[in-house]
């Protein structure tokens, strides 16, 4: 069976079909964050037996994140911007805390253990994936591993704060959706909704042709924040568009879980796994900080501060009731941070590792 099911074509698709079953069990019964919860765990899970699903293809994905995308920027109000300018320099102080943890807990690691500089401050970043796992093969560390402490922390993540917000938190205390739009669209609603979509698409893919940074999350996010409240003004955005973009983004983490990875990590496990716990526990810390500090309320904080992917962090925000306007421009600046400093970081640290190791062997001779 698991050979008929081997070529990409039919790993995609049924990883399409198992994804949405995934969806419709998160939609009908209360599972921890909803259809996005329940299409990455029942991926998962089936990928673990098949071992043989793939992720959607890359126009896909982009389209995916594009309504994502959207769906935020399509609901900002003054009041969002008002909100996220008072509370500036706290949650940028907040994003250089969570940095800084993760590279503490990375030196710790590659103090302590086998593993290397390069590996460990890759997989403690917290966010950015990709590119940590770029990084790490350009400077000799092991990417397999980098990839790995990210999903794990990530899915980690991902099951711990549904659950942690559904024992925790009483439902008035969710964060209450911003106040929708009057409906004064000048077109027929249908039309506007398909001229914010096509806007938002056509910036999607520009912003991943040029590889901008989240590009095809943040740009179609801008378009959405500048269009619709000065011209298009569409009251409610479509719900079933969001499921869009939970189906395609889940099934991108479910398909990640698979044995390999499971064995790629062994030989970390007990520094990964001790990584995790500190990075997770450290984010939480800080978040209730913030939220005692700012006027944010504590599930917004906990999730902004949470050191995991953007894109499935905003979902998740959004299935619970905090605000994902601010929890995506947490992680996007968080992300941004990361990009520029830690190449920095690891390449001058490789460099002061290659002249250490060097000098040894040129005072040998002159013994």
């Amino acid at each position: 069976m698991k050979q008929a099911l081997s070529s990409t074509k039919w790993g995609v698709w049924i990883a399409l079909v198992v994804a949405l079953a995934g969806i419709w069990l998160g939609h009908t019964f209360p599972i921890p964050g909803g259809p996005f919860t329940g299409a990455m765990i029942v991926t998962g899970a089936v990928n673990l037996w098949l071992g043989t699903l793939r992720d959607a293809p890359k126009w896909l994905q982009t389209a995916s994140r594009a309504v994502l995308g959207l769906s935020i920027g399509a609901s900002v109000t003054n009041e969002t911007v008002q909100a996220i300018a008072a509370s500036l320099a706290p949650v940028v102080i907040m994003i250089v805390l969570v940095t800084v943890l993760g590279i503490v807990a990375a030196w710790a690691i590659s103090r302590y253990t086998r593993m290397r500089l390069p590996t460990a401050l890759c997989g403690a970043a917290p966010g950015a994936l990709p590119a940590m796992v770029t990084l790490s093969e350009d400077l000799g560390g092991e990417s397999p591993v980098v990839a790995t402490m990210h999903l794990i922390r990530l899915i980690s993540i991902l099951l711990i704060v549904p659950t942690l917000v559904t024992v925790s938190f009483a439902p008035q205390e969710a964060v209450a959706a911003a106040p929708v739009l009057e409906a004064t669209t000048p077109f027929h609603p249908a039309l506007s909704l398909a001229l914010l979509v096509a806007a938002g698409l056509a910036a999607g893919f520009v912003a991943r042709h040029f590889n901008l940074p989240a590009g095809d999350l943040l740009a179609p996010m801008f378009v959405a924040a500048l269009m619709n409240p000065t011209w298009l003004q569409i009251a409610v955005f479509p719900n079933s568009l969001r499921l869009f973009s939970h189906w395609i983004i889940g099934m991108g983490v479910g398909v990640s879980i698979n044995a390999k990875v499971l064995r790629d990590f062994k030989p970390f496990m007990v520094a990964g796994v001790l990584m995790t716990a500190f990075l997770i526990t450290s984010g939480f810390a800080l978040g209730w900080l913030l939220s005692v500090i700012t006027e944010i309320d504590l599930l917004t904080a906990v999730i902004g501060c949470a050191p995991g992917g953007a894109t499935p962090l905003i979902i998740l925000a959004g299935e619970l009731g905090a605000d994902a306007q601010l929890v995506a421009a947490m992680h996007v600046s968080r992300m941004l941070i990361l990009m520029v400093l830690l190449p920095v970081l690891i390449r001058g640290t490789a460099r002061r590792l290659a002249t250490g190791t060097a000098k040894p062997s040129v005072a040998e001779p002159l013994a």
